[in-house]
């Protein structure tokens, strides 16, 4: 086991800022090497400079007239997160990435890392009701507080970006092996015990589950729960709501899994859900066969034609490649490995996979379009293009137990719904032809 936990944290920085790795996945694979009392430590600092990025570069700016190297940098920002967030003292904080610098061959570097951390302060913040002030105050790049100013408005902008999500992990029961009354009463009611204290009342209710603490998750047996988002489920009742019985269903975009298999359990359908990637296939068998669901894999291609699928299905569902911009507040990465020009990208795809499914779907068979951002670009005016140039479809307005009124557009945003950001379009196909 490993016991450098600072340099465990500033290698798994690099991955994330240098190689625009996955920070959980890369999370995930270093946790294992860690000694068990460090790795939430690690975590907490790993995840808690990346949340904080933007903001410390301009503590940065402030204090260094010419920008550090990368790798310097993220010497800096860990040493600034631990004098802000952890409980360590001071200067022990100073003299643990001092040493770091050292460490990782950067010793030219030291004194000015020692500098830096010895004269950290908050920033001068821009100006308020400015793109400028979104972006430094709550650490989130200026292409997107603009953009998302342009589409909501500065106020609404300003409190999505202050919402601060919960750490606790969703999950749904997976009633193949265990009934909910029973999930309830062996977990969630006082009886579950854990280091000797009652860990029940740290799990919080949902509208389709629970949110627990992931290390009570940990003591649960994985067959009897799966972890999906609540935002994911609700996409499931959006697509699902007031559908009379359905016999096939396809999911384009379907690793890992979870919509589909809900989907299956929830209609009673054979969902034959896809993916172009082989080993993202087999992460959706793998959750149907944990879940004993009606679900086919298959690898496929969205945007390529299947002649053979031709007006087959009587629900086909989109849940489209996008920035992933609604999921931010848990997975920080995805700030930095997106890009404005990105979203003119994705809208494109997403149009593109939306017109090829609108042609596996029957004669008054339903079509949804759903993704987990909250940009216009990759939402509303997606669908509006494809309602423009498809004319044998009509809106459907659905509800959920998230927004019980019935909506033409499912929107769900982090402090309304406290959720992720997520979008769902549904329509209906036309019985007779336009």
């Amino acid at each position: 086991m490993r016991k450098d936990r600072d340099r465990i944290c500033y290698e798994l920085l690099n991955k994330v800022f240098r190689d625009n790795a996955y920070a959980s996945i890369a999370l995930n694979d270093a946790l294992p090497s860690c000694e068990e009392a460090d790795r939430p430590y690690v975590t907490k600092l790993f995840y808690g400079v990346l949340e904080r990025n933007v903001y410390y570069n301009a503590v940065l700016a402030q204090f260094a007239k010419e920008k550090p190297q990368n790798a310097v940098a993220v010497l800096v920002k860990m040493g600034y997160y631990l004098l802000e967030n952890m409980r360590v003292p001071p200067y022990a904080a100073v003299h643990n990435i001092v040493a770091l610098c050292k460490q990782v061959g950067k010793a030219g570097a030291s004194g000015f890392v020692n500098a830096a951390l010895r004269h950290f302060a908050p920033p001068v913040l821009p100006p308020s009701g400015t793109a400028e002030y979104l972006s430094v105050r709550y650490s989130y790049p200026l292409w997107l507080c603009r953009r998302l100013a342009d589409d909501y408005g500065y106020a609404f902008t300003k409190d999505m970006l202050a919402y601060t999500p919960t750490h606790k992990t969703h999950v749904r029961v997976n009633t193949a092996h265990i009934s909910a009354a029973a999930f309830e009463e062996k977990y969630c009611r006082g009886r579950f015990i854990q280091d000797g204290v009652p860990q029940a009342e740290a799990v919080e209710r949902s509208p389709f589950g629970y949110y627990m603490p992931r290390k009570q998750l940990e003591s649960i047996p994985d067959s009897h729960f799966t972890v999906q988002s609540a935002a994911s489920i609700a996409a499931v009742y959006a697509y699902t709501d007031g559908l009379p019985p359905i016999e096939e269903a396809l999911d384009l975009c379907a690793a890992p899994g979870g919509k589909a298999v809900l989907t299956a359990l929830r209609t009673g359908a054979h969902v034959t859900a896809c993916d172009i990637h082989p080993h993202r296939v087999e992460m959706i068998e793998k959750y149907a066969r944990r879940c004993n669901a009606r679900v086919t894999a298959m690898q496929n291609d969205a945007t390529v034609f299947r002649p053979e699928w031709e007006e087959k299905f009587d629900l086909a569902v989109c849940d489209a490649p996008c920035s992933g911009l609604g999921v931010a507040g848990a997975k920080p990465d995805i700030l930095y490995n997106r890009s404005e020009k990105d979203i003119d990208e994705l809208a494109a795809l997403q149009y593109a996979i939306l017109d090829t499914a609108a042609r596996y779907v029957k004669r008054g068979g339903r079509l949804c379009y759903s993704t987990c951002t909250v940009l216009v670009k990759e939402n509303a005016d997606v669908a509006q293009r494809f309602l423009q140039t498809h004319p044998a479809f009509v809106r459907c307005p659905v509800a959920t137990p998230l927004t019980p009124e019935k909506q033409a557009e499912i929107c769900l945003f982090p402090h309304v719904h406290e959720t992720d950001g997520f979008y769902v379009a549904v329509f209906t196909k036309k019985e007779e032809k336009a």
